[in-house]
C-alpha cells in the first residue's frame, strides 16, 4: 500500500475518521478534507504521532465546491509526486423530516451537499484518474478506487425521511452511472449503502436523539464506523479486475429501510 495515496471528504468525523485510520495503518498516505479546521488538524497530528501509520496531509474546506475536489488532488500531488488513487466521497449532510414537515428553508442546502457536492467531487476526481491511465498500466496491480457512501434509505422509499432519501437515490443513480462509464477505463466505482450507523450524523443533521435512542434499542447493536472502515479496507485490497459494485450493509436485526 506504500505506492497509494487517498483522498477523503468529509474526514474530521464518524465514517471519515475512521477509514483515515485504517488506511493510515495500511501504509497509504492521505489527502484529508472536511470543514472543521480544528478536528482535522487534530486526527493529522494523533496519526501522524502514532507509531506504523502513514503520512497525511489536511485541505479544508466545503467539497460542494469543485475547487476543493481540486486543491485536494493538487495537495496529492504536491506532497508525495503521486495521483490519488483511491477517492472516498464520505461528505454529506441529513434532514429530518418528509416532503410535507421538513424545513423547506434546508432544501438547497441538503442538494447543494448531497447532489451536486458528490457530482462536483465524482467528476474531479474520475477526470482526474482517467488522466493517470496509459496503455502499459496494470489495473489489476495498481487499481484506481472511487467508493461513495450512500445510504439504505437511497434504495428503499421511506415517507418518513423523504428528502434526505431522494438525494441518497440520486446518489445511487449517479455512481451506478459512473461505473458504468469508468469501469470499462480499469477503474472501479462502488457505493457503499449502511444503514443506521452510530455517529455525530445524527445529531448534526438535527434528528431527535430520543427517537435515535430508541430505534436504536429496537434494531441494535447499530453498526459502527469500523464496521464501515473494515468493509472498505476489504475492497482496496481486491486485485484490480475484481469490483464489488454495490454494497449494502446494516445492522442484523434492522430490516427496513
Amino acid at each position: 500500500m506504500d505506492n497509494r495515496a487517498a483522498i477523503i471528504t468529509g474526514a474530521s468525523s464518524g465514517i471519515g475518521r475512521s477509514v483515515a485510520w485504517h488506511f493510515a495503518k495500511k501504509g497509504i498516505r492521505m489527502i484529508l478534507n472536511g470543514r472543521n479546521s480544528e478536528k482535522l488538524e487534530e486526527l493529522q497530528r494523533l496519526i501522524m504521532e502514532a507509531p506504523g501509520t502513514a503520512d497525511c496531509r489536511i485541505v479544508c474546506g466545503d467539497v460542494g465546491d469543485i475547487s476543493v475536489t481540486e486543491a485536494c488532488i493538487t495537495a496529492c500531488r504536491d506532497a508525495w509526486d503521486i495521483d490519488p488513487s483511491i477517492f472516498l466521497a464520505n461528505a454529506g449532510r441529513g434532514l429530518p423530516g418528509t416532503v410535507i414537515n421538513s424545513d423547506p428553508k434546508e432544501w438547497d442546502s441538503l442538494i447543494d451537499t448531497n447532489i451536486k457536492g458528490v457530482l462536483n467531487q465524482l467528476r474531479t476526481i474520475g477526470t482526474a484518474m482517467l488522466g493517470t491511465i496509459t496503455l502499459d498500466r496494470d489495473f489489476i496491480k495498481f487499481p484506481l478506487d472511487i467508493i461513495v457512501i450512500g445510504s439504505t434509505i437511497g434504495r428503499n422509499v421511506s415517507p418518513f425521511n423523504s428528502v434526505y432519501g431522494a438525494t441518497k437515490f440520486a446518489t445511487h443513480g449517479v455512481t451506478e452511472a459512473l461505473r458504468r462509464e469508468l469501469g470499462p477505463h480499469g477503474i472501479r466505482v462502488t457505493l457503499i449503502e449502511p444503514g443506521i450507523v452510530e455517529t455525530n450524523f445524527q445529531a448534526s443533521a438535527g434528528y431527535s436523539k430520543e427517537w435515535f435512542e430508541q430505534y436504536a434499542q429496537d434494531i441494535g447493536p447499530v453498526l459502527i464506523p469500523d464496521d464501515i472502515s473494515g468493509l472498505i479496507g476489504y475492497l482496496i485490497d481486491l486485485p484490480g479486475n475484481v469490483n464489488l459494485e454495490n454494497i449494502t450493509i446494516r445492522p442484523t436485526r434492522q430490516a427496513y429501510p
